[in-house]
């Protein structure tokens, strides 16, 4: 009996170390192209930026944390009432990962919750406000020793809706909801 209460503790501290070797914190710098649809499908395809921590306390789970920010030209909609502007986009989000087969090179999805704080396109119609985001989508990283590489596609579904009617002073729902998508390529460092 004694034996075995011995085991069980070596196992109970053993364990976790073992997990911790696998463990990951990981840095990453975003850059990319980001594009609206729905009802901002006239917007053009404008640039994404932005920075993610990761922490992998094992090989095939994870949680994320990053910033992500967007700007993007709003086309002239002469039969929708909107004018030209530029649209800001600064969302803050937090994911669960999962590597699908962890290795050197990681192909992995994700989802989470966000909050997105838009601004900028007061022109068009499109209220300075936040928006509850759901960001989800998947990647591929490759570690090179300390450096991390690699390519991602977002989705980013918006909760709440974003007008886009004219600067006129008919309360009318013009728009609608509108979600953007950003496909961005990575460089970080990982530390193990």
């Amino acid at each position: 009996m004694r034996k075995l209460l011995v085991a069980l503790a070596a196992a109970a501290l053993l364990v976790p170390a073992a997990a911790m070797a696998d463990s990951e914190f990981s840095i990453s710098l975003e850059g990319g192209a980001a594009k609206y649809n729905q009802s901002l499908s006239g917007s053009d395809v404008g640039a994404a930026y932005g920075v993610r921590l990761g922490l992998m306390p094992t090989p095939m789970l994870g949680v994320e944390l990053g910033y992500l920010g967007t700007q993007n030209n709003i086309n002239q909609s002469l039969s929708e009432g909107r004018l030209a502007s530029t649209l800001n986009t600064n969302a803050g989000y937090g994911d669960v990962r999962l590597n699908i087969l962890p290795g050197s090179i990681t192909p992995y999805v994700f989802g989470g919750y966000g909050l997105t704080w838009v601004s900028g396109a007061a022109a068009s119609g499109i209220p300075n406000k936040t928006a509850n985001t759901l960001p989800f989508g998947g990647g591929l990283d490759a570690n090179l020793g300390t450096f991390k590489v690699g390519a991602r596609f977002q989705y980013n579904y918006l909760f709440d809706k974003i007008n886009t009617g004219g600067t006129t002073s008919i309360s009318a729902d013009k728009g609608g909801n509108s979600d953007f998508w950003d496909a961005t390529v990575n460089l970080g460092a990982s530390f193990r």
